[in-house]
């Protein structure tokens, strides 16, 4: 089979530091040419990449890389300039799949039989777009929070979408493995983009409730802040420093080795990932890493979590939108921290749902909806399938 993957304007491919997204596809990626499959992504470059290589099976066909600006109507004609410049590479393909905003639209406009099937990728809740990707021969997302809403806005598109789960690299991401904790403090650990919407204002009011009666108790947020990067800048990392008062944080650039994340991942007491951006969400990968690693995991009630955080089974939920936010909070780190046998019942579930979402499983997935697309087009059919 012959696959392209292209990748939007912003991020580039590891092992560079990057977006979830990319970090997902580079794992599909190689898990699809070590299957024996034909595969070449289309990406930015970064640094001294080379333009045009071939690593671990997989052909990477790089472009300039834009830097994200904080303006949706400037990042959109960036898209729509990579987009253009990625059509006219596209490669002969059974399969194309893109999360880039106007390639598959372009591609309505254009001939396109090159590309074969054409899967649209959604990672961000629609905003109205997804009429533009009516001939899509599939759209594919990681949660059913994410199809439900592209099917309100788009009824049209409903036999085509298809939820496919969000994997993790359970090679990498394990709890056999060093760790590196100090002695004498627990840690709370976040992993991600410092950005208010991941409810980082929430998770810090609560650290200085938790401080209260434990003092031991420490709070790292591991992630980049640069607005380029996706975060909220110098004054959002003030603003949090400023809420917590007394009680020290830990700011850590972001991580771009699995290995050393996991390592990290592995040293905390909890994890908590409190995100809000119920439109900004679709099935964050970094609380699934965490649980592979055996971190216990505490999480919002957003509903993109569904997929592997179970209430009082595989994790901790609190409800994002109470007037007590921070105290709920509160609550179930506290309940974690003081609770071993608690703890510890959940750490063996989280470990256990992450390994039944390892890349070779998801992997597998998305190859069998790539060979019913390919089929369905050979027929002349439309493809539709369970969402």
């Amino acid at each position: 089979m012959r696959i392209t993957v292209v990748i939007g304007p912003f991020f580039p491919m590891p092992p560079a530091p990057t977006g979830a997204i990319e970090k997902v596809w580079h794992r599909l990626a190689e898990a699809f040419a070590a299957r024996g499959h034909t595969v070449t992504v289309l990406c930015p470059r970064s640094g001294r990449d080379a333009n045009d290589e071939t690593i671990r099976g997989v052909r990477y066909v790089r472009f300039r890389r834009w830097q994200r600006t904080g303006s949706t109507k400037l990042d959109l004609v960036k898209d729509f300039i990579h987009s253009l410049r990625t059509m006219a590479t596209l490669p002969q393909a059974d399969v194309t799949v893109t999360n880039c905003f106007w390639l598959p639209a372009l591609l309505r406009l254009a001939r396109r039989a090159r590309v074969g099937a054409l899967n649209v990728h959604a990672q961000r809740f629609p905003k109205g777009q997804f009429s533009l990707y009516r001939g899509a021969d599939r759209v594919s997302t990681v949660s059913e929070a994410i199809a439900s809403a592209i099917r309100e806005q788009t009824p049209a598109l409903a036999p085509v979408i298809r939820v496919i789960p969000n994997p993790v690299d359970i090679a990498v991401f394990t709890p056999e493995g060093p760790t590196r904790r100090t002695a004498g403090t627990r840690t709370i650990l976040f992993t991600g983009r410092i950005h208010p919407e991941k409810g980082l204002d929430i998770l810090v009011r609560a650290y200085v409730l938790i401080r209260r009666e434990r003092p031991d108790v420490r709070l790292c947020l591991v992630g980049p802040s640069e607005v380029p990067r996706g975060g909220g800048g110098p004054q959002f990392v003030e603003r949090l420093t400023s809420l917590a008062g007394e009680a020290p944080i830990e700011f850590r650039p972001n991580i771009a080795d699995p290995a050393e994340l996991a390592l990290t991942l592995r040293s905390c007491d909890v994890y908590c990932y409190p995100s809000v951006a119920y439109f900004g969400e679709a099935s964050p990968v970094a609380p699934l890493e965490a649980m592979a690693c055996g971190a216990v995991t505490v999480v919002s009630d957003l509903p993109q979590f569904g997929g592997y955080v179970e209430e009082g089974v595989t994790g901790l939920t609190f409800s994002r939108e109470a007037h007590d936010a921070d105290a709920r909070l509160a609550a179930c780190l506290a309940s974690v921290l003081d609770d071993q046998q608690l703890a510890e019942r959940l750490r063996t579930a989280g470990v256990e749902r992450a390994r039944s979402l390892s890349v070779d499983r998801v992997a597998e997935m998305h190859l069998e909806d790539f060979e019913g697309l390919i089929a369905n087009r050979t027929r002349g059919t439309p493809q539709g399938g369970p969402s």
